[in-house]
């Protein structure tokens, strides 16, 4: 006599299951008896992508001495060293040479101010105190080809963006 009565209220509770989520459903506005009974999504996890190589490029290095010789052979008359005012703000440091071609301070313009940009006289390069020339290589983007910079520094690897 029990079994048929467990039976019997097993079938009433599922019943009563049903109402609920049916009206739990009318209050929330969205079918919850579904979503319970739902199998769960089974979606394979992404391929591991790895980016393409970056563009390697390294920086033209110049003899600034042959760059003055050629100037002479085409001008008929050897490049001056930049005419510096006696009272000039900024001063350029005997030290300093140009990272591309290793022309002299004498050869070099503070080219906007004292902000700390510099310009050679002799192969025209920009440059700065952190400057591309001195990197043994430049990282570019195989994509839109600019200049890569290293943002992170992992265990294994390094993030560069």
């Amino acid at each position: 006599m029990l079994p048929p009565l467990i039976a019997y209220l097993l079938e009433y509770i599922k019943f009563q299951e049903k109402i609920i989520f049916a009206l739990l459903g009318i209050l929330l506005g969205k079918s919850v008896a579904r979503a319970a009974y739902d199998e769960p999504v089974n979606k394979p996890y992404h391929k591991l992508q790895v980016d393409e190589m970056p563009v390697i490029e390294i920086p033209e290095k110049l003899d600034y001495q042959e760059l003055l010789i050629d100037y002479q052979t085409k001008h008929g008359k050897a490049l001056k060293p930049v005419a510096r005012r006696k009272n000039s703000v900024v001063k350029v440091t005997e030290n300093l040479t140009c990272p591309k071609c290793s022309a002299p301070s004498s050869f070099l313009y503070a080219n906007n101010g004292d902000k700390g940009q510099y310009q050679c006289k002799v192969c025209a390069c920009l440059f700065s105190k952190q400057n591309r020339y001195l990197k043994e290589a430049i990282m570019k983007c195989p994509h839109c080809l600019k200049t890569l910079e290293k943002i992170k520094e992992r265990k294994d690897f390094y993030v560069f963006k």
